[in-house]
């Protein structure tokens, strides 16, 4: 158990990084252009669908560090009102429909990643780029919720044992 703890942890700080990354060359694009476009008044052809994929990429990554800690929007008005011991089991509940999600989003992500992959799929900008690339980023994600959702859930089942 020490071990899958581990590894959840360095999972989640993995996808922060990528995020903090992501969110990073998404800055320096937008400051480029903004600076090109201003004042060169040469603007460029990538940088549009590049910040497109760096805020895809970032949100998507860094929703399993949100998720961690607690920071997705959650509407609580029925929570509110239950018992510690109702609540826990709908909590419980939630993220095991959660997991169950996430497993099918990154296996029909991953299925979208391969039929782009043998299509041979290219963005309609001048770039061309193979969106098996950007599309890969779905199911990375989703991937990185299912393990913390699995986190959450090997907690709760933990809390209900003792």
């Amino acid at each position: 158990m020490v071990y899958l703890k581990k590894f959840f942890l360095s999972l989640l700080k993995f996808s922060e990084t990528i995020s903090v990354v992501f969110l990073i060359l998404l800055f320096l694009t937008v400051f480029y252009e903004v600076n090109a476009r201003s004042l060169f008044n040469k603007p460029t052809i990538w940088a549009t669908e590049f910040v497109g994929y760096f805020l895809l990429s970032a949100s998507f990554i860094g929703s399993s560090y949100t998720l961690k800690k607690n920071k997705h929007l959650v509407i609580d008005l029925l929570l509110l009102r239950l018992k510690k011991k109702k609540k826990l089991l709908l909590e419980f509940i939630a993220n095991l429909i959660s997991l169950i999600f996430c497993i099918l989003v990154v296996l029909y992500g991953l299925k979208l990643v391969q039929i782009s992959y043998f299509l041979g799929v290219v963005s309609v900008s001048e770039l061309r780029i193979p969106l098996w690339i950007p599309n890969l980023i779905i199911p990375l994600s989703f991937l990185f919720l299912s393990f913390e959702f699995i986190s959450r859930i090997l907690k709760q089942i933990k809390f209900f044992r003792s």
